[in-house]
């Protein structure tokens, strides 16, 4: 419904939840694999928080894989396409005693990447980008001991071996002659006239290493005990999972060997958590009921890295010119046009500055001498986050008559979170930043007071920060949070029902694990604050035809208020709060079972 967050960021829980055979699944990465036999999907719109464990701002997907069967069977399946796209998989199923069956399913996939890539200066080798490559298994259990007690135990582990991602450009701008001026001639796509945007291409510029490597496993049981003196049945559901993955990245995007991050050189994630929920479910003839308690312990760590290549100081001095001489234009009798010169970042750090100094050496008076940034590894952060949550929440549908229902869910949940990081430069790259902050007055005389905190920032990148030298983060905080929902439901015969509802989402707070910065000033907390969102829906659902035609249409309109917005800044992926974000529309859907079986 026009509202979702994505992102790199691990602080950031989805707004849309994945559910897969109960278990919540704490990230999007960590959601999607290869499942095997699907019984079904389901894909539940709005806030949700009082018939799952983990409560939603946005919705749920639901997936719900095929049980063990006591029938026997199996089945395989061999795939092969372009790109020389390779796939076997299989799986079998069947009773091991009058009382247990199993399901077991396999598959390994391949696939040369789609995109070709022009590799600039290397050392890449690789000339092309996201391909596949990776071997998952699943299984299962299913225990019926007794006519009111049924047990399933799923166990899965997936590992990939894969490279990705590199960027495809489809626009080239002002920088390209720098660029091509520092890789081989091809660094990035020849812009169209005017800086246009440039037609579709599948090509990529990276002269590094795109690898990640990514293992996923996980246990759940899943225990289910009918109750008959309640007409009732509680539910028990546990689960571990653990989730990894080591990346590399080339930063830059170009065939330049400006910025880049090793795969083994520290850029990784890891996502574990436990979870535990309690469903007590019943119903007469006016009431369903449901009670439960979700607990969830998650740790979350985050290695960050940043290497500087051979090309990042002569490229930040090409754009520093550029900038300076749109800069000295305007100012009166200006020398004439600053010279391009690969070296220029050595006049705003050479100790001592002055604003003659540095004027002269601008315009090629006098030699530019200053500290450059070092080749190689420019910083290495760490972050561990913890957080526990704890919930209790109800839905109950009470039965007024034959035709009317009234559906009042509630959930409160607490949530605690803490996190602690240490963020190091390496190499003395803090150095140029901090030099060049110390000729702030020189910089500020000579080129003016409004262009000097543009041009300081450049030498103080997150990355170059000075700022971060040795910085230990930790901060910790909790919150609860009431949610819920009512729902009226009317049916006007036995093909449409009508109904209106009211619910209350909620998304917990997290931290951004990154670095953060005002300026060039860190930010002095990391955290972003909890996302709430008032939904109000009215809509119909009509059964037509005889049943062989679904229809369904709903008016929503829903307020959220701290939404949690991902946002590239240009040096990092930062969640910023936006005070309140509305989104309004209307959905509609049809199915349509015809003839033709």
């Amino acid at each position: 419904r026009g509202v979702g967050t994505v992102g790199d960021n691990p602080g950031l829980e989805s707004s849309v939840g994945v559910v897969i055979d109960g278990v919540y699944r704490s990230r999007n990465s960590v959601g999607f694999g290869d499942l095997g036999e699907i019984s079904r999907i389901e894909v539940l719109k709005g806030p949700q928080g009082t018939l799952f464990g983990k409560n939603t701002s946005a919705g749920v997907i639901n997936i719900i894989t095929e049980a063990p069967s006591f029938t026997p069977g199996f089945n395989g399946e061999l795939t092969a396409g372009n790109y020389g796209a390779l796939g076997v998989s299989g799986s079998v199923t069947g009773p091991i005693t009058d009382q247990l069956a199993f399901r077991l399913y396999a598959g390994h996939r391949t696939r040369d990447g789609f995109y070709d890539v022009d590799t600039g200066d290397g050392p890449r080798t690789l000339t092309d980008d996201a391909n596949q490559d990776f071997v998952t298994a699943r299984g299962q259990l299913l225990w019926l001991p007794n006519d009111n007690t049924s047990i399933r135990v799923i166990a899965d582990f997936t590992k990939r071996d894969e490279y990705c991602c590199t960027g495809v450009q489809i626009r080239t701008g002002p920088t390209y002659p720098f660029v091509d001026a520092l890789s081989d001639g091809t660094g990035q796509r020849p812009p169209a006239p005017g800086f246009d945007a440039l037609p579709f291409s599948r090509e990529a510029f990276a002269n590094r290493d795109t690898g990640q490597d990514i293992e996923d496993k996980g246990l759940s049981v899943e225990a289910n005990i009918d109750i008959p003196s309640l007409n009732a049945t509680l539910t028990s559901v546990t689960s571990w999972r653990d989730w990894s993955g080591d990346i590399g990245m080339d930063i830059d995007y170009t065939g330049a060997d400006i910025a880049y991050r090793e795969q083994d050189g520290g850029y990784a994630y890891t996502v574990e958590n436990l979870t535990q929920e309690f469903r007590l479910a019943g119903q007469n003839d006016r009431l369903d009921w449901l009670v439960g308690l979700f607990a969830t312990k998650e740790d979350i760590g985050r290695t960050d890295s940043w290497f500087y290549g051979p090309d990042y100081t002569p490229f930040l001095s090409f754009l520093l010119t550029a900038r300076l001489n749109a800069a000295t234009a305007g100012m009166p009798n200006p020398p004439g046009p600053i010279p391009i010169n690969p070296g220029r970042i050595g006049c705003f750090t050479a100790p001592g500055q002055t604003a003659a100094g540095l004027q002269g050496c601008l315009y090629g008076l006098v030699p530019a001498t200053g500290p450059g940034f070092t080749v190689g590894q420019g910083y290495q952060d760490v972050y561990e986050q913890e957080s526990t949550s704890f919930a209790i929440f109800t839905n109950n549908t009470w039965h007024v008559t034959d035709r009317f229902d009234l559906t009042l869910g509630l959930r409160y949940t607490m949530d605690e979170k803490s996190v602690d990081g240490l963020q190091q430069n390496l190499n003395g790259n803090g150095g140029t930043c901090a030099a060049a902050a110390a000729n702030a007055g020189a910089i500020a005389g000579a080129l003016g007071a409004a262009n000097a905190p543009t041009i300081i920032g450049n030498f103080c990148l997150p990355w170059s920060n000075f700022a971060y030298n040795n910085r230990a983060v930790s901060e910790s905080f909790d919150d609860g949070e009431l949610s819920g929902t009512i729902k009226g439901a009317y049916r006007l015969n036995d093909s449409v029902m009508a109904y209106a509802s009211y619910a209350r989402g909620y998304k917990s707070f997290g931290y951004n694990l990154d670095r953060v910065q005002s300026g060039i000033t860190p930010t002095a907390s990391l955290l972003f604050p909890s996302e709430v969102v008032d939904s109000y829906e009215a809509g119909v659902k009509m059964t037509l035809v005889d049943r062989t035609l679904l229809l369904n249409a709903t008016y929503f309109d829903q307020t959220f208020s701290d939404f949690q917005l991902n946002t590239f800044l240009g040096t990092a992926f930062v969640v910023e709060s936006i005070p309140e974000l509305t989104s309004r529309g209307i959905d509609a859907d049809m199915l349509w079972f015809t003839p033709v079986e």
